[in-house]
């Protein structure tokens, strides 16, 4: 008996998690269309959240996100109840993943709630729980051999691997050359803003498959991938990517409009030089790591030790950082002469 209760809470549970996040979306998205206030059961901050400059996700408003993803996973695992012995393994591990996807990105909107805003909306996190079982269901209900799997479709997973870093390499390109043309008037404006935060919408998620294939292929080769200079130096280069990433989207950002380069201007936090100069480091760090990974995943292996890789890339970001801050100087003094003129 518990056996089978537990194959259908397995088998059935994204099913009912989905519909359940569907409503939960669907009633959120009403209220705001409606634009009438939220009620929040646990005395939250829940009109403050959804409408918060991270309640859309390159311009799609997250409750419509969320809409769409419910409404697709209840649709998928009918599907797959109803023809689970024909279903192949590829399409079971393909909505696995888009599973663990969208947890990570719950993962995230609740940490915005938790350290940026530092408000909490009780729907979201009813949106996160029901994204939490959808994945739990949905890897421990999962019937294929996932080694086997990665191993017979490396190839796959090679080519979404190089394609995200590919994709990576220049996004971030074109956010700095932008970052650049936008700075010709000395600060950014909030259409500019807008089109930066797209930009790195697009990072993100080529960050996160970037990650995802990279698990991917660790699991399949795990030994020989421990022991690559190459690989090791890469995962550092990743790691620092996800950190830098998170300060520059959630600490320079909002801020980012506020920065000028000696214009008067009325808001109390004045000209935030700390914040500029970080944030000329950290677009720094993001371009010259971004290319790392994409050079390292263009070749077969460095024919160095791990430690000198790491040491090598460690000194391409001082570097980096260094020419930020010269770049940056040099537009004070470029603005300071005209200023004079």
């Amino acid at each position: 008996m518990f056996f089978i209760l537990e194959k259908i809470f397995f088998d059935l549970g994204p099913v009912f998690f989905g519909l359940a996040g569907f409503l939960l979306a669907g009633y959120v998205y009403s209220k705001k269309q409606k634009k009438e206030n939220l009620v929040c059961p646990m005395n939250g901050s829940c009109d403050e959240v959804v409408n918060s400059r991270y309640s859309k996700f390159m311009g799609i408003p997250v409750e419509v996100m969320g809409m769409l993803y419910y409404a697709f996973i209840m649709l998928a695992y009918v599907f797959i109840f109803i023809n689970k012995s024909t279903v192949s393994d590829v399409f079971q591990f393909f909505m696995t993943s888009i599973t663990i996807m969208a947890f990570l990105f719950s993962c995230y909107l609740v940490f915005i709630q938790a350290f940026i805003l530092r408000q909490w909306c009780t729907w979201c996190l009813f949106s996160a729980g029901f994204s939490t079982f959808i994945f739990i269901t949905a890897v421990f209900g999962a019937d294929f051999s996932l080694v086997a799997l990665l191993t017979q479709y490396k190839g796959v997973v090679v080519f979404f691997h190089a394609f995200a870093a590919a994709i990576g390499v220049g996004a971030a390109t074109v956010t700095d050359i932008f970052f650049f043309k936008f700075l010709k008037d000395y600060r950014i404006s909030e259409s500019e803003h807008k089109i930066m935060g797209t930009l790195s919408s697009v990072i993100w998620i080529a960050l996160g498959v970037l990650v995802l294939t990279g698990v991917g292929l660790l699991i399949q080769n795990q030994e020989v991938l421990m022991q690559s200079s190459k690989f090791l130096t890469k995962v550092v280069a990743v790691l620092v990517l996800i950190v830098n990433g998170a300060m520059l989207n959630l600490v320079v950002s909002p801020k980012l409009m506020d920065i000028t380069f000696g214009d008067e201007h009325s808001h109390a936090k004045g000209e935030l030089h700390f914040m500029r100069k970080l944030a000329f480091a950290l677009g720094g760090i993001s371009i010259s790591s971004w290319y790392v990974v994409f050079i390292l995943g263009s070749i077969r292996k460095i024919p160095i030790s791990a430690g000198a890789g790491i040491s090598i890339y460690v000194l391409i970001l001082v570097l980096a950082i260094v020419g930020s801050q010269i770049f940056d100087r040099y537009l004070i003094i470029k603005r300071n002469k005209e200023i004079n003129k």
